[in-house]
């Protein structure tokens, strides 16, 4: 939990440094949307792995895949809506951890590690696709 949140830290530190000028309910929508994003895509790519490597099937159309993709996505954006922006838990998190930010002298190793864990899933789907081909 503790990495999940920190990854958060950095998406919403990220957005922050970058839009100095606008609310902050702004910066924190923009952080949910971002992580949600990546949540949905680390969900798809786990939904994948399992129906390409172990089921050995996949959608049987296009329109249900895309329907079941954008079903993981609304759900996740609703859940972490609820979790950081209605229950306030982003703030608990930037208390947390910004102190720690401003000390810690490996912050281009932490965004590196920050992006790849919010583009894993898509390079790890790219790269399931290119090894267990649609047939």
């Amino acid at each position: 939990m503790k990495a999940i949140e920190y990854l958060y830290f950095r998406i919403y530190n990220f957005f922050h440094q970058r839009n100095n000028t606008s609310p902050e309910f702004y910066t924190r929508m923009i952080s949910m949307y971002f992580f949600s994003l990546s949540v949905g895509g680390w969900i798809l790519f786990l939904e994948a792995s399992y129906l390409r490597v172990f089921r050995h099937a996949w959608f049987s159309s296009k329109p249900a895949a895309c329907v079941f993709a954008a079903g993981v996505y609304l759900l996740s954006a609703l859940i972490l809506h609820q979790i950081f922006i209605v229950n306030e838990h982003d703030r608990k998190i930037m208390a947390k951890y910004e102190d720690k930010w401003k000390e810690k002298p490996t912050k281009k190793r932490d965004v590196l590690i920050s992006v790849l864990g919010i583009t894993g899933p898509y390079i790890l789907n790219i790269s399931l696709a290119i090894l267990f081909p649609h047939t």
